[in-house]
């Protein structure tokens, strides 16, 4: 609050110099996360025609399984805690956009 002020939008301009300066930070991949992303890539369009709705497990390299729900997909029994992707078939992240408009507005109390 002392660099941004008090003012509406303050917590906003704090996150977003946060996450600015956090996708600074160089983030190495491990060999595993390398694994199971060239595992996505390689499965998804076949899982898209065989499971669309479903969620799929992938872990070390691999697809672990297929589930209904995300709750038995998050139970999946891996032996080792590692690395590995949990997404729903066919659901595509929505898009964020930032339209950059800021309002100006007086202090509470102002006249």
């Amino acid at each position: 609050m002392e660099k941004y002020g008090y003012s509406k939008g303050a917590v906003s301009k704090a996150l977003e110099a946060a996450i600015k300066l956090w996708l600074r930070h160089e983030y190495e991949v491990t060999e595993e996360e390398k694994l199971n992303n060239k595992a996505f890539e390689e499965i998804l369009n076949e899982l898209e025609a065989k499971f669309p709705g479903m969620y799929a497990v992938i872990a070390k390299g691999q697809l672990v399984g297929v589930h209904k729900s995300l709750e038995e997909a998050l139970k999946t029994n891996i032996k080792e805690e590692s690395h590995r992707i949990v997404f729903k078939i066919g659901e595509k992240p929505k898009p964020w956009v930032r339209l950059g408009w800021r309002a100006k507005l007086k202090p509470v109390g102002a006249t």
